[in-house]
């Protein structure tokens, strides 16, 4: 199945339809309390992250000079802190490029495709998925969270074993405060290259 078959959100929707389902009280996919929650927080944290992110002069410049048409499906859920975290800095990079478009997905409304793109065999979300529209080929992925948090989270885990979910969430949230999206900014100014994006010309790199 072609992920570019499938039905879609842009950013701007995506982030309307959290922000209105925060607004009522619901979430996507599974209703249960601890998601809607979860959803309320979410969407405060995308609206502050959409004000306040600035990306990188270096990062801007290297997304003004993709040199193919390509998507960045997002595979995500309105309840997930990860995805709230870093889908509106996703959304800003491909905004920075004439060449590239973001798209959405909710992950339990497509389990075929995240069964796709597991990471290390786990349903983890936010998923980005880069494919080159002329080919449809995928030429890379990411995600669902920066190495350098990912980094901490397991070294976290492997310090407290019996650390309770809610501690775990506070210290990630934390890093992410701490980090202001530069960690995802700079993974992005290699990924770029990783995955042949750029036209031939001198960047700073």
């Amino acid at each position: 199945m072609l992920i570019s078959k499938i039905n879609t959100l842009s950013y701007n929707e995506y982030r309307d339809k959290v922000l209105q389902l925060a607004a009522h009280g619901q979430t996507s996919g599974e209703q249960t309390e601890e998601h809607i929650q979860a959803t309320l927080i979410n969407a405060q944290r995308m609206k502050r992250i959409d004000h306040q992110c600035e990306l990188l002069p270096q990062l801007a410049e290297m997304a003004s000079l993709v040199s193919e048409k390509h998507t960045w499906f997002v595979i995500t859920e309105a309840w997930c802190g990860d995805s709230a975290q870093n889908t509106p800095v996703l959304a800003k990079i491909a905004n920075a490029s004439p060449n590239l478009e973001i798209r959405l997905l909710f992950r339990d409304e497509h389990p075929e495709i995240m069964n796709e793109f597991l990471s290390n065999g786990k349903r983890a979300i936010p998923k980005l998925i880069c494919v080159h529209d002329a080919s449809q080929k995928v030429i890379g992925t990411w995600g669902p969270r920066p190495a350098l948090i990912q980094d901490r989270v397991t070294e976290y885990k492997l310090l407290n074993p019996t650390g309770t979910k809610d501690e775990f969430n506070k210290n990630l949230h934390l890093w992410y405060a701490r980090d202001k999206t530069q960690s995802l900014q700079e993974e992005f100014l290699s990924l770029f290259s990783e995955w042949g994006l750029l036209k031939e010309t001198n960047v700073n790199r």
